[in-house]
């Protein structure tokens, strides 16, 4: 039986999966973007530009 088949115990379930609020000095020091230009990607066709470009928006 490999290690992947393996039962290893109690595995994380339900909400512990969800990842925990930032408090307010995480939130603080967190990096933020100067600029929406910092996330272009060079070499996007004119479809996926699009498309990135719409999911940014919402």
């Amino acid at each position: 039986m490999s290690d992947a088949v393996r039962p290893s115990g109690e595995a994380p379930h339900g909400t512990s999966l969800l990842p925990a609020d930032l408090t307010d000095d995480q939130l603080d020091a967190a990096p933020a973007l100067d600029s929406i230009d910092s996330l272009l990607i060079e070499e996007l066709s004119e479809d996926e530009d699009d498309a990135f470009a719409a999911a940014l928006k919402s």
